[in-house]
């Protein structure tokens, strides 16, 4: 047999001797060795050439072989199974001296004979394994005859071991249902992904993670072709040379395989393999349709029952999957002798698949065809269809292959072309498209065409800047788009609508637009469509400041895209960017770059329109990214950098009153945190503009006052929040209020005020998912909550985490600044005199002497050189 090349580097051919030896450089096989120790009357090792069928048991039998019988049919004298048995055995010095000399070789009643052999070897004392290498190379009469009466004896006085490439060499029927019988096919002597590594390790070949997984994925753990695409590599010293088709490029493989293999096949076998190399699923009927002829599908069949070539997969065993190298041997083959008939091969598995309702698979085939027209015609007929369930890679790969002169006389095409650029976000390249789809568009276009453009440019409108001139929800073409027939079109369009609800916050609409879409697509079976929608109300919910939802919502947007689709349209920037805000609002600032850093890597793609998507998430991810910073320690820049965001919004922003929001209570809290009181004023003039009549202008105005003891004043400018005069745009503005005013009540000396609000804003921080506002809380509000330790109930915990934020060595060293005392300090790095800080603060100069004297004493500073050096050391200056 040529098995023991399966796991021997150096050696594929093997001249077996009586009872073989294990290679000294044997890849050990621990788990196998285990089943085979554990194994009762039978053992049967069916699978194709090269899996290692000898080799596994000259590793078990290693050490053993005084009690081993080995027929080897490669060296038989005798042709005869009977035989070639006895021979073995007076062959085992196990069995003592003249113990089968009643027997010749030349007995005919199998029965008979194989119960007095069993009585002979149960009175040597000890259990005599006899192996049997190439059953199948016996003649069937032999097999017929003899194999019943060796497995229905196999016991306690000997062990029966049986190697084969065939399956239907014998029959374990009986033996199976007793339970005596342990089998190892293909798939259990196959290497896993450790075992290859394990064996690259030994030959000293180095495999980059992404070569190891392409052996395993083309190989299937085949160990003799694992060695030989092992020793193809090993003389690379580039661990992450791509691979390639091993069966193809690697000859001394091919001729293995041809060899071992596909010479013991019939000429029947090898036509159906070759024709059906282009598919790696196959049903019969396909089969047949590529093999001209209605004897493939069993054919197939036979290869899967007889040689364990082919697997049967699936409800009643009717789907075939060819072994990953059989197949891609036959279509190397193919290519290089004759291409055409690969070609045509691919147009046929095209034209079945889409009448068997397959688009995908049927463009996949179209594009290995090289046939563009055909190519086209699918693309045409199934484009949308394949967008509205997820293949926009696929949809924009065929479109890459077409020629010019196909799209232009095809605007159905261009359509397609712009939904599937629009899907990856890639407007300027979809708005190119459309264009194109216009100029060849014809008056009399069928309904379906039309309700395709209308959803391109309605979709296409969010990403420019004239979207509040192409409102898509004011365009008569729109407003058939809920009434269309086909539901993909229907679920797209409440999406544009809910879009369009969510830009003027009509939060409410846009969630009932979101309900009926995913009801929708829940009973069209649409996952993809279904994703998109829980990413939409993650969007709004984040938008609201609701960040568990929106982190919910996350997480079953991602179950239902799959990675490829995630990864090639819906959620790739989008989901990075409400990752950065979730992580940001967590407290997790490291986390946040990373997740803001992926989603800027994409806005290039989003065209560069300052008020449409891109530009929104563009600003957004600007001010995670700032923040972050500042909540990392990197103070000096993190203010330029929130300006730099909140620059970028205007009133015509889509988005804006959120966004406005979003960056005024967050750069207005950090201004006032730092001592910047200027930029503080700056953000408040700011908001006042953009953000009228909200909570959180409210908050920003409350927040100055308080910082310089005027409470009441604060107080005032918080009343319109509490009487629901006003509302805040954010869920989580009110955590900003609870922390505030819990400060007041702490420094007025309120305390049992101060605690309730700190356990409402941590039940809301709770509720929301929220906790930054709580983790950048003044000093005394920590206090408080050290303080209450073991009494806050059900968010022990958050509190706890809280604390744990909290770095002790910087409660202990930072000194505790008011507001005021904060603005005295950003001017003693400038040259300004005592009386020019007085005029600049207008404040009398006595009194900023004062200020300038208690900052001494709490920075432990004796002058004002040293009081700047302490500030910059405490984090008190950027």
């Amino acid at each position: 047999m040529d098995d023991q090349g399966g796991t021997r580097p150096d050696l594929l051919s093997p001249k077996l001797i009586a009872v073989p030896k294990p290679p000294l450089d044997l890849l050990a096989r621990t788990r196998l060795v285990a089943k085979l120790n554990a194994a009762r009357d039978v053992v049967l090792l069916c699978a194709p050439a090269g899996y290692g069928k000898t080799v596994l048991l000259t590793q078990w039998l290693s050490g053993q072989t005084d009690a081993v019988a080995w027929v080897n049919q490669d060296r038989l004298e005798f042709p005869a199974l009977w035989p070639a048995v006895l021979q073995a055995l007076r062959q085992c010095c196990a069995i003592p001296h003249g113990a089968l000399s009643g027997f010749s070789g030349a007995e005919k009643n199998a029965a008979e004979v194989i119960h007095g052999l069993a009585e002979q070897l149960a009175a040597a004392g000890t259990t005599i394994r006899l192996v049997i290498d190439g059953i199948d190379q016996f003649p069937a009469d032999e097999l017929n005859h003899w194999m019943p009466a060796l497995l229905n004896h196999a016991g306690p006085a000997f062990q029966l071991i049986l190697a084969t490439r065939v399956s239907t060499a014998v029959d374990p029927g009986p033996a199976r249902l007793s339970g005596r019988i342990l089998e190892l096919h293909s798939n259990d002597l196959a290497f896993s992904l450790d075992e290859i590594n394990s064996l690259a390790a030994r030959t000293i070949t180095l495999l980059g993670t992404q070569q190891l997984g392409e052996v395993f994925r083309q190989t299937a753990g085949w160990p003799a072709c694992v060695v030989l695409a092992l020793r193809a590599l090993r003389g690379s010293a580039d661990p992450d040379m791509p691979l390639g088709d091993i069966a193809g490029n690697n000859r001394e493989l091919a001729e293995y395989l041809g060899h071992e293999v596909v010479r013991t096949l019939s000429g029947e076998e090898r036509d159906v393999l070759s024709s059906t190399c282009v598919c790696r699923v196959l049903v019969a009927a396909q089969a047949n349709a590529l093999a001209g002829h209605r004897h493939a599908g069993n054919v197939l069949a036979v290869l899967g029952d007889d040689r364990d070539l082919v697997e049967s997969a699936g409800s009643g065993r009717k789907v075939f999957l060819v072994r990953p190298l059989i197949r891609a041997y036959f279509r190397a083959e193919l290519a290089r002798r004759d291409p055409d008939e690969l070609l045509r091969l691919n147009r046929i598995a095209a034209q079945w698949h889409e009448l068997a309702g397959e688009p995908e698979a049927a463009l996949r085939h179209a594009m290995d065809s090289a046939d563009y027209g055909l190519v086209g015609a699918i693309l045409g007929r199934h484009g949308a269809a394949l967008l509205g369930s997820g293949g926009v890679t696929l949809v924009r790969r065929a479109i890459a292959v077409l020629p010019d002169s196909i799209l232009a006389a095809s605007p159905k095409l261009c359509v397609v072309a712009a939904l599937a650029h629009v899907e990856s976000r890639q407007p300027t390249t979809a708005a190119r498209y459309l264009a194109a789809a216009n100029r060849y568009w014809v008056d009399d276009a069928p309904p379906d065409l039309r309700e395709l453009r209308a959803l391109a440019e309605a979709r296409l409108s969010w990403f420019s800047g004239e979207w509040e001139n192409r409102h898509p929800t004011a365009t008569s073409d729109y407003a058939d788009l809920p009434l269309s027939r086909q539901s993909d079109i229907r679920i797209e369009a409440r999406m544009v609508a809910l879009t369009a609800a969510v830009a003027e916050q009509n939060y409410g609409t846009a969630e009932n637009e979101a309900t009926e879409a995913l009801i929708e697509a829940t009973e069209a079976g649409n996952s993809y469509l279904a994703g998109k929608v829980y990413l939409k109300l993650a969007g709004i919910s984040s938008m609201r400041g609701q960040l568990r939802r929106a982190g919910e919502y996350l997480r079953q947007a991602e179950e239902k895209l799959p990675a490829h689709a995630w990864s090639g349209g819906a959620g790739r920037s989008v989901g990075a960017l409400m990752h950065a805000s979730a992580a940001l609002l967590a407290a997790e600032p490291a986390a946040a770059l990373k997740f803001a850093a992926a989603g800027a890597a994409e806005l290039g793609q989003l065209g560069s329109s300052s008020k449409g998507v891109g530009a929104a998430m563009r600003s957004t991810l600007e001010l995670v990214t700032a923040c972050a910073h500042l909540d990392t320690g990197d103070r000096r820049h993190s203010l330029d950098g929130m300006r730099q965001a909140r620059l970028r919004i205007g009133q015509d922003h889509l988005f804006a009153q959120p966004m406005a929001a979003f960056v005024a209570v967050i750069e207005h809290t950090a201004a006032l945190a730092l001592g910047h009181a200027e930029r503080a004023r700056e953000v408040l003039e700011w908001a006042e503009e953009l953000i009228p009549g909200t909570g959180e202008l409210c908050l920003l105005r409350a927040q100055g006052p308080a910082g310089i003891s005027r409470f009441d004043a604060a107080t005032e400018r918080l009343r319109p929040l509490h009487t629901g005069v006003v509302a805040p745009l954010l869920e989580w503005t009110w955590l900003h209020v609870n922390v505030l005013e819990c400060s007041m009540a702490i420094r007025t000396g309120r305390r049992t005020l101060a605690g309730k609000l700190l356990e409402d804003a941590l039940g809301k921080a709770e509720e929301l998912g929220v906790i930054r506002p709580l983790a950048i809380a003044p000093q005394e509000v920590i206090d408080l909550l050290v303080e209450r330790a073991g009494a806050h109930g059900p968010q022990e915990e958050l509190a706890k985490k809280l604390l744990a934020l909290r770095s002790p060595a910087d409660a202990r060293r930072a000194p505790l600044l008011t507001p005021r005392e904060r603005e005295v300090l950003t001017l003693l790095p400038s040259h300004l005199s005592q009386e020019q800080m007085a005029s600049e603060l207008h404040l009398s100069v006595n009194t900023v002497k004062t200020h300038i004297r208690i900052i001494y004493s709490k920075l432990g500073a004796g002058s004002r050189h040293d009081a700047v050096a302490a500030a910059y050391k405490f984090g008190h200056l950027p």
